[in-house]
């Protein structure tokens, strides 16, 4: 998934940060995970959506938010 593809609409934000999760992309799930903060996206939709098709885990999440942060 490139940006790109993003820009031209084929894929959703919810998309992109799947994808990062799954890669454990701290850098590109950190800023996706602020983007939707900022944009006021409902952060439930976005964790039903991550459970639903990523395989989620919270504790997971809190790490690659952690480690991003650090740099």
């Amino acid at each position: 998934m490139t940006m790109m593809s993003m820009i031209k609409g084929h894929t959703s934000v919810f998309q992109c940060i799947g994808d990062a999760y799954i890669s454990r992309d701290a850098q590109r799930f950190y800023y996706g995970y602020l983007l939707c903060i900022r944009a006021k996206t409902n952060i439930k939709a976005l964790h039903k959506y991550l459970i639903n098709r990523h395989n989620f885990n919270r504790i997971i999440c809190a790490k690659l938010l952690r480690k991003a942060r650090v740099k």
